[in-house]
């Protein structure tokens, strides 16, 4: 709603043959009856849909159970790397107070914001650092809002079990996971000014989560400088679940030593200014 890049969007839509279309006042109350008055202008995606992350990380682990050639070891902390010249030979663990080591052909770092933390053991510099991202849960009654919505840098989703999904923050807080109020004071308030109706409910659930952040929004994907067979996948920020595939596909492919999905270079794992 009211975007401020409009134009750079709909040449973005146009370059990448995606369905955008710019709309108008009545278009936008049409579809979403109960938002506050005063919006002008929006952008209109029909093929935008949402994924509930928690289910879809279940799924994959029950697929992932069901295959011989997989193992999975959850809650197993990586305290170090065990190196050989060029090559790591094993990943150092820790699983409650039993130490464990996984021996490898190749390693693929994919930690999230923690990634940075652990290139660092490597005596590698990759700038993916925590940020960290609070959002609300709210209870609703009927259809009050029936699209995705987002406007000045805060979001409503709405899940098909009644609760609407409100975020989300930006704060660079290193690994700090604890909700505030600051945070809950503020994401209130973009809810009621973009829904008013929920000024007559309160959140359900706050909580947070870390992102995991690099220079430019441009995630590491690609074999580790100085290393013969460890690999990152990391920094996708914002865009972990829909970068996903292709950023699997992107690694599976540098790996494997075959042709590559795309260029690269822009991915390399290197030292970039923040």
């Amino acid at each position: 709603l009211d975007a401020e890049d409009e134009s750079q969007a709909l040449q973005w839509a146009t370059d990448n043959c995606r369905r955008l279309e710019s709309v108008d006042h009545n278009f936008i109350y049409h579809h979403e009856s109960k938002l506050a008055p005063g919006f002008g202008s929006g952008l209109w995606m029909p093929d935008v849909a949402n994924i509930r992350n928690p289910q879809l990380g279940k799924a994959l682990i029950a697929d992932l159970q069901q295959r011989e050639n997989v193992s999975i070891v959850q809650r197993c902390q990586v305290e170090s790397f065990e190196r050989k010249g060029a090559k790591v030979v094993a990943v150092e663990s820790r699983i409650e107070n039993q130490k464990r080591r996984f021996e490898a052909q190749q390693v693929i770092l994919c930690t999230g914001a923690w990634s940075g933390s652990l290139a660092r053991k490597l005596l590698v510099t990759i700038n993916v650092e925590p940020v960290k991202g609070q959002m609300l849960l709210y209870r609703i009654k009927g259809d009050l809002v029936n699209s995705i919505v987002l406007t000045r840098g805060r979001y409503a989703i709405p899940r098909r079990d009644g609760h609407l999904l409100v975020g989300s923050t930006l704060e660079y807080e290193g690994f700090d996971k604890t909700p505030t109020k600051e945070a809950l004071e503020s994401l209130k308030d973009s809810a009621e000014k973009l829904l008013p109706a929920l000024r007559r409910t309160s959140p359900v659930k706050q909580w947070a989560g870390l992102r995991p952040g690099a220079p430019n929004g441009i995630p590491y994907i690609g074999k580790i400088p100085g290393y013969e067979n460890i690999y990152i996948n990391a920094g996708q920020f914002r865009n972990g679940l829909v970068l996903a595939p292709a950023s699997a596909m992107l690694l599976a492919d540098i790996l494997l030593d075959r042709k590559t999905i795309v260029d690269p270079a822009p991915y390399i794992p290197v030292d970039r200014p923040d």
